[in-house]
């Protein structure tokens, strides 16, 4: 029953109903049948008593506005369209406390090349749409992906770097950056109120090249020290303090890397490929972010990679986990739900909305493109209750 009141729905116009009441049929049922339904969870008797659209959020008590978009780097040469667009249309409203966080691939396939290639003027192309999408006034912040180390190659160190200075000219002064710099694995860590968000760049542990020169100068060098240095930030003072980790690759999926969805989804569980989830590569890293949350888990694990739309429960040391890889219509891929899936959307382009209020309460909103017949808002819950 649990898990029939977690499953998603489709919205009714911009309205969504939070936390367990989320399936068509509890919208639709009688109040009886409602009532009996949110007796039987806790959290249910707890979430159903109203609905959320986006209206419905007081403004002056929401405190900060967290955008998450990944995969973004493939849009339409002709109209970048939905859902750049969209995310721009709605960071728009209340710059002064707005943030963009774009989860890696910014550039697909190759990452930015050298200046005089025949890829460089498209490369370029891909980025500026990205970069444009971000209004004045609103904080913008890149990870890296494995397609901006230049596809996994020799050649990734210096096309990040490439990719970190191209975006630094296109800003043209805003508040928008790579995160981590310079090639660095991070962690780095931004604070916006009760909002920490803590960036890392997860293809640093997975490139099979060169991740460090005499230009380097990162703070952090080693999967050990990197480890350490997330556990102290994912530690940050204050009390109510909310917690996001962002990094390109998610620590659970449904999806392709998963070894899920198409042809090659089976064939990728005998783990031969860093870049999916069951590589010895890709559990080093993950098992180590893990162990970096213990004693304090943070309320959210975000990243990209799979093209597709997903929210799970997080897990050993961690309360969700969240994958926004679908930000190019043209490279929307398949999920299945797992047993840890509160909700799960495929072949859709979209994007992540958090509102973090003041003082307490967290509502995570999921929109996707093209909208369907009851709209784009497509599930909503509290990650922290109000």
């Amino acid at each position: 029953m649990e898990n029939i009141l977690l499953e998603s729905v489709e919205t009714a116009r911009t309205s969504v109903v939070s936390n367990a009441c989320q399936r068509p049929s509890v919208v639709t049922a009688r109040p009886l049948l409602r009532v009996v339904l949110c007796t039987l969870s806790l959290t249910g008797a707890l979430a159903c008593h109203h609905r959320v659209s986006l209206e419905e959020l007081p403004p002056d008590q929401i405190e900060t506005t967290l955008f998450l978009i990944g995969d973004a780097g493939e849009p339409d040469p002709r109209d970048v369209g939905s859902p750049l667009d969209s995310l721009k249309a709605q960071a728009s409203v209340a710059p002064d406390r707005t943030m963009i966080v774009f989860l890696g691939d910014n550039v697909y396939p190759g990452g930015i090349p050298e200046e005089g290639a025949a890829e460089w003027a498209d490369a370029r192309r891909r980025l500026e749409a990205q970069v444009k999408a971000i209004p004045p006034g609103v904080r913008g912040i890149f990870l890296p992906g494995n397609h901006d180390w230049a596809d996994e190659t020799a050649f990734g160190l210096y096309s990040i770097r490439l990719q970190e200075r191209m975006i630094a000219s296109l800003a043209q002064g805003r508040n928008v950056r790579m995160l981590p710099g310079n090639g660095c694995p991070g962690p780095v860590s931004v604070d916006v109120g009760r909002l920490r968000f803590v960036g890392i760049d997860t293809q640093w542990w997975l490139h099979g090249f060169i991740v460090r020169d005499s230009s380097s100068h990162c703070p952090e060098s080693t999967m050990a020290s990197v480890t350490e240095a997330l556990r102290e930030q994912v530690r940050p003072p204050g009390q109510g303090r909310v917690v996001f980790v962002g990094g390109h690759h998610p620590l659970m999926t449904g999806g392709l890397h998963g070894g899920y969805c198409g042809a090659t989804g089976p064939f990728r569980r005998f783990g031969g490929r860093s870049q999916d989830i069951i590589s010895s590569a890709n559990r080093t890293m993950r098992d180590s972010i893990r162990a970096a949350f213990a004693g304090h888990p943070p309320l959210v694990a975000v990243g990209g990679h799979d093209h597709t739309l997903q929210v799970l429960r997080g897990g050993l040391n961690l309360d969700y986990i969240l994958v926004s890889g679908a930000g190019s219509a043209s490279k929307t891929e398949c999920a299945v739900r797992l047993r840890e899936s509160y909700y799960v959307s495929q072949h859709r382009a979209g994007f992540m909305r958090v509102d973090i209020m003041k003082g307490k309460g967290v509502l995570l909103r999921v929109f996707h493109y093209p909208a369907g017949p009851t709209g784009s808002l497509t599930f909503s819950r509290w990650l922290e209750v109000r």
